[in-house]
């Protein structure tokens, strides 16, 4: 585990480094994005099939067969639904976080000047290039290159 700066942990509690919680370097990230991009790359067909499901049970139900439609309906979002569970799952065992399923947005927890950040990657982007702080969110997302001064997440 780093060390952090005490100062760091009174301003935000938050971007304290926790020992039950997985923390990669710029490199780690790298070389786990194959793997998290196709994960990421289904849980968005998933969760498209899901919304669209939804969307036509609300637009093209009748009263005639609105029953036999909700139950195979039903199955149909269970099986998604199950689909989706394992594949968070399969994110959460590598350490990564899936912040929107919708557009694909990841977060690798990372250490950076003794405090917790996240390198921030979605769908379609060739590469990881972004941070932000904890609490920042996707709008508060800077270049990774600002973080090439440190080695505890340079590597």
């Amino acid at each position: 585990m780093n060390s952090f700066n005490s100062a760091d942990a009174a301003v935000d509690s938050r971007a304290v480094p926790r020992s039950d919680r997985k923390y990669f370097t710029i490199a780690q990230a790298m070389r786990a994005l194959p793997l998290v991009r196709r994960i990421a790359s289904d849980i968005q067909a998933v969760e498209m099939q899901r919304r669209e499901l939804i969307q036509w049970a609300g637009t093209s139900l009748t009263e005639k067969n609105a029953e036999l439609d909700e139950v195979g309906l039903g199955r149909k979002f269970e099986s998604l639904s199950r689909d989706m569970v394992r594949l968070i799952a399969e994110l959460s065992t590598i350490g990564v976080e899936l912040k929107d399923p919708a557009r694909g947005l990841l977060d690798f927890p990372a250490i950076f000047e003794g405090r917790e950040i996240l390198l921030c990657w979605q769908l379609g982007e060739t590469s990881l290039s972004c941070w932000h702080e904890v609490d920042a969110g996707f709008a508060g997302r800077r270049s990774i290159n600002e973080l090439n001064r440190s080695p505890e997440t340079v590597g």
